[in-house]
């Protein structure tokens, strides 16, 4: 067992080696922007398979041919979802007064280099109190959790038990496992359980830290994700 987590580890460690952070940076500058671009198209109305066809326009006007994953893109009480979980059979339509998050992750050349660009945030409509909380406390904790490994270096099982902590402070239940992943060129190798799950200091750069939250009474959630650097 011990010898398979070294293993592991040296496979992280060898993989990350071969990363370029201003490649990574620059691959997640380029996915935030069609972040943005999707999150425009979203309009009280619109349905959750119009948002994700808006998405795939969207992803060819950027030249963007692969992706790591669908675009996740949910309303409502969707946002209890996470990545892991089928796509529900029933589309839901964004309300005036609504939750919705988007989770992309288009694989973007850099030099000709493959490199995945997952970002994810929370976008609400109208003036719901419990809406707006949400989603502030997902970016809140991503900072703080952020601070905590450039400060601690602590391992991804710490991280995460300091994520847990901050969401249970701020009055919501972490809501993904696992949670996190490796991030950067093909292909990634090393570590398939999740930034949660590894015993040892995220390297920069390789690592995508996700804050997925749920209100602990009302079946409403909130999702942000980045590459941690």
């Amino acid at each position: 067992m011990h010898e398979t987590l070294a293993n592991q580890h040296e496979a992280v460690a060898q993989y990350s080696a071969r990363q370029m952070i201003e490649m990574t940076r620059t691959a997640h500058q380029k996915a935030w922007q069609i972040l943005e671009e999707i999150s425009a198209t979203l309009k009280p109305g619109i349905t959750e398979a119009e948002a994700r066809e808006a998405a795939r326009v969207i992803y060819v006007q950027h030249g963007v041919e692969k992706s790591w994953h669908r675009p996740h893109i949910y309303f409502g009480s969707h946002t209890l979802l996470s990545a892991y979980d089928p796509k529900p059979s029933e589309i839901l339509t964004l309300g005036e007064n609504d939750i919705a998050y988007i989770d992309i992750g288009p694989i973007i050349s850099v030099d000709g280099v493959d490199i995945e660009g997952d970002v994810g945030q929370t976008l609400v409509f109208g003036d719901n109190p419990m809406f707006h909380q949400l989603k502030a406390a997902t970016e809140t904790i991503f900072t703080q959790a952020r601070e905590y490994w450039l400060s601690e270096q602590p391992t991804g099982i710490a991280l995460y038990q300091h994520i847990a902590h901050r969401s249970e402070a701020a009055g919501f239940t972490f809501n993904l496992e696992p949670a996190g992943h490796l991030i950067g060129a093909f292909p990634h190798l090393g570590w398939k359980n999740g930034l949660s799950h590894y015993p040892h200091t995220p390297e920069p750069g390789i690592w995508i830290l996700e804050v997925q939250l749920r209100h602990p009474t009302e079946p409403y959630g909130a999702f942000y994700e980045a590459v941690l650097v």
